[in-house]
């Protein structure tokens, strides 16, 4: 049998083809640092329209608006994308995912806000419309390579989890990566950067190409992939309690990357309250409104790296213990990082030595590292569970797309009146409620884990169905 597109479909189970697997990381990696500039660019590019004209006043709400619309995509596209893969294999869908984002870098590139309502408007239509087209880019790809990782690894879990900790780390080694070449892009080239990165997804694309087809999973089960097959699937106990816990962390990180850039940014950003003045808001807070693009970059750059070490280290950990154990640890991390990040933001001047900052830093990179358990945790259980419903592979997987583009899409818009009250320290302190409602969820979890481990005892002994 064939598969997407006139390769040899791949068995699926028993010799475990290396190369697709290196080539779906690979394709994420460049993916992500496409995505990555698109973050930092997006904040970057709507501070600076801020500063532009007295008639245009963008608050963080409407920031919030803008970049959450990325989740609409993501959070749908995964929705059809899992049954699509189930139906057809992975690869054609790694394929569309970065042209879908090199296509919102070309709209991106040639945007201007205009001087009238009217014009300001249609800019942020087509800002919007960028924004839905990279995030049909991530809805494509992203459950996709996932799928493709589990075939492969379905009868080796040490592989699994190892090669799920390298889709980790190629996801935020990417994201750190994408934020510095984003912050300096802007410096150097300005709205410019935006058609300087479609050669990253087409990089993907090209990556993506190489990895084989796989075959589809043939059931009746397989052939429906409707709304009521996603409620379903969620509706298992095994999967269940993992979501709110998974919404919780999602939607924080929708407020990093949605929102940070945009409070960091010292390009002016004003409230409407504020702009006949024209005075920053939030004066005492040390990191409010205090660098510039590439700096941003940097400070991203830092968490990020501090945040892939940790998966890293987590990768090694999370087999040896149980999962639930690792997402509760991480999820209090959350808030000892948001209790760090708030003193550091209460340091005085940025431009002003600080002996307590210099101790604060390190901490907050150890905080980091330790809340950065959440995401391997997540994926190795959900590609656990992938193995109860074998037929749903791709529905399962999808999951991990659809829950974190429904979390971000609710975490951008809703962190959006924080940040208008209170800057960083609103956004803090939203993160922080988050937090506390993931560790609420968790504790959930481990009370039906075992029933979970018995089942993937029972599925092991069975004879494996559709492998």
């Amino acid at each position: 049998m064939t598969g997407d597109s006139g390769h040899a479909s791949a068995p699926v189970s028993g010799i475990h083809n290396k190369r697709s697997l290196y080539g779906a990381l690979g394709g994420t990696l460049f993916l992500r640092i496409g995505g990555g500039v698109m973050g930092i660019l997006t904040g970057l590019f709507l501070a600076a329209k801020n500063g532009e004209s007295d008639t245009i006043h963008i608050t963080a709400v409407l920031v919030g608006i803008v970049t959450a619309s990325f989740f609409i995509t993501e959070l749908g596209g995964s929705f059809v994308a899992g049954g699509l893969i189930d139906h057809h294999g992975p690869r054609r869908y790694m394929i569309l995912g970065p042209l879908f984002g090199a296509a919102a870098m070309l709209i991106t590139g040639f945007l201007n806000p205009g001087d009238t309502p009217l014009q300001f408007m249609a800019f942020l239509l087509m800002l919007v419309v960028a924004r839905l087209l990279e995030g049909s880019a991530a809805a494509a790809a992203n459950p996709a390579s996932l799928a493709l990782i589990a075939v492969y690894t379905s009868d080796d879990p040490k592989l699994r989890s190892k090669i799920s900790g390298y889709f980790e780390l190629a996801t935020l080694l990417g994201g750190i990566i994408g934020f510095i070449i984003g912050g300096r892009l802007w410096d150097a080239f300005g709205q410019n950067a935006f058609l300087l990165n479609i050669a990253f997804y087409l990089a993907s694309a090209v990556i993506f190409f190489t990895v084989d087809s796989v075959k589809p999973h043939e059931s009746a089960e397989s052939q429906s992939h409707n709304l009521k097959a996603y409620a379903g699937l969620v509706a298992k106990p095994r999967l269940r309690e993992l979501v709110p816990a998974w919404l919780c962390v999602s939607a924080l990180l929708g407020v990093l990357f949605n929102h940070a850039t945009f409070q960091l940014s010292r390009m002016h950003p004003r409230r409407i309250d504020e702009a006949v003045g024209g005075n920053i808001p939030f004066p005492g807070q040390t990191l409010s409104h205090a660098f510039n693009g590439s700096q941003v970059g940097y400070v991203f750059g830092l968490y990020a790296v501090a945040f892939g070490v940790g998966i890293f280290v987590w990768s090694l950990i999370v087999p040896r213990m149980r999962k639930s154990t690792a997402l509760l640890i991480s999820t209090f991390g959350i808030i000892g990082a948001s209790g760090v990040i708030f003193l550091i933001n209460h340091t005085g001047p940025i431009e002003e030595p600080s002996t307590l900052r210099l101790v604060l830093i390190p901490l907050m990179i150890i905080m980091v590292m330790i809340e950065s358990g959440f995401t391997p945790a997540a994926l190795i259980y959900l590609s656990d569970m992938s193995e109860l419903y074998p037929a749903q592979r791709g529905m399962v997987m999808g999951l991990y797309s659809f829950l974190f583009g429904f979390g971000q899409l609710a975490g951008s818009i809703l962190a959006g009146p924080f940040a208008d009250w209170q800057g960083i320290d609103g956004l803090l302190l939203f993160m922080v409620i988050l937090a506390v409602l993931g560790i609420f969820s968790v504790l959930l979890l481990r009370r039906d884990e075992q029933i979970a481990h018995e089942g993937l005892r029972a599925a092991a002994v069975q004879p494996a169905t559709g492998r």
